[in-house]
């Protein structure tokens, strides 16, 4: 038998400030804290959706790939190109509203014909998509 992944588990994602993204993605998206290492990373989610903050190296300009050294000497290019989250027709229509009310300005929803999209970043200037499935 072949391996299979399951599902993503985690995406680890270098921020300037993990409390201060931590409270963002609870107020803006309701991940709640899974678990937290001494000193990092901290584990937030939904579901199955996992995102591991870790400290950024100083001095990063937002928005820009660049690189630095885990603290396991792994060398690791960070910046993504975006993280996108499901959720139902109802969830997608109440984002929205969300995002209006915190004044998070989006683009969309986009038509992709299997699924309609909002675009939008983070506080720390990451790509995000909310997502839903046309079915």
């Amino acid at each position: 038998m072949a391996y299979r992944v399951k599902h993503i588990d985690h995406v680890e994602m270098l921020v300037p400030d993990i409390a201060k993204t931590e409270a963002w993605y609870k107020k803006v998206l309701g991940l709640k804290r899974v678990h937290a290492w001494d000193p990092e990373p901290v584990m937030i989610g939904a579901g199955k959706t996992k995102l591991a903050l870790f400290t950024a190296p100083s001095g990063r300009p937002k928005g820009k790939r660049a690189s630095g050294k885990k603290k396991d000497g792994h060398r690791v290019s960070y910046g993504y190109l975006r993280v996108a989250f499901l959720t139902s027709t109802k969830g997608f229509e109440r984002a929205q509203r969300r995002l209006k009310r915190l004044r998070i300005p989006f683009r969309g929803p986009i038509d992709h014909d299997l699924t309609y999209s909002i675009y939008f970043q983070d506080l720390n200037g990451l790509p995000l998509e909310i997502t839903h499935d046309k079915r």
